[in-house]
């Protein structure tokens, strides 16, 4: 799925998350359990570039001067109408032969849901270049919702909204979600943010985070 559509959806399905009953969990565990080597919400650009992964793979973010040729070109591209510089969208890619400067496509890794698409939202802090890791997204074939809702149950609880095609974990600070895209019959989403970090996605100024 393009990055600009996929974050459009996840920021409608965010909207319908409902505010937590007392003593329910959305933090990072949630990260720890879908996959090993995942950086944490609030990393650095660095951070995030230090990934571990096979050989094969590699991280490209939009923006990139080094990025290899990619076979969707779109593929890290900012959302439209978002100020330039200010959303850095990052993935991994792999090519069968890297010599050849054949396209790269996006790779799966592996996941509790098994070989997953991986997207991290990186938003500006405050200028000056200064990235912070807002957003983590994964997206894995579907016969693996079930497996992943009962990990996750387990590990932060009840979840606070739950419906037909998404369930939500909210504590405030983090916002655990996962849902079905009805445009993709193939694959759910699982998405872990930031919640003071996501709202700097929507400030077209990238201004800094401020306090509540």
């Amino acid at each position: 799925m393009p990055a600009p559509r996929w974050l459009a959806v996840c920021v409608t399905l965010a909207a319908m998350v409902t505010a937590r009953p007392p003593g329910a969990l959305a933090d990072q565990r949630a990260l720890t359990v879908l996959a090993s080597g995942l950086p944490g919400l609030g990393a650095t650009l660095d951070d995030v570039r230090a990934m571990p992964l096979p050989e094969g793979q590699r991280l490209i973010c939009g923006g990139d001067e080094d990025s290899p040729p990619l076979a969707d070109p779109t593929l890290v591209q900012s959302q439209t109408g978002r100020a330039p510089g200010r959303v850095r969208f990052c993935t991994v890619v792999t090519t069968a032969d890297t010599n050849a400067g054949s396209p790269w496509d996006q790779a799966r890794i592996a996941s509790l849901a098994g070989p997953a698409r991986l997207w991290l939202v990186l938003v500006e802090q405050g200028g000056s270049g200064h990235y912070r890791l807002a957003r983590v997204s994964l997206w894995a074939n579907r016969t693996a919702w079930d497996k992943v809702a009962d990990a996750l149950k387990d590990t932060l609880g009840p979840a606070t909204t739950s419906g037909p095609q998404l369930l939500g974990w909210n504590d405030g600070q983090h916002e655990t979600l996962m849902f079905l895209d009805p445009k993709d019959q193939d694959d759910f989403a699982l998405s872990v943010s930031d919640l003071r970090l996501r709202k700097l996605l929507k400030s077209p100024g990238g201004a800094g985070l401020r306090g509540e």
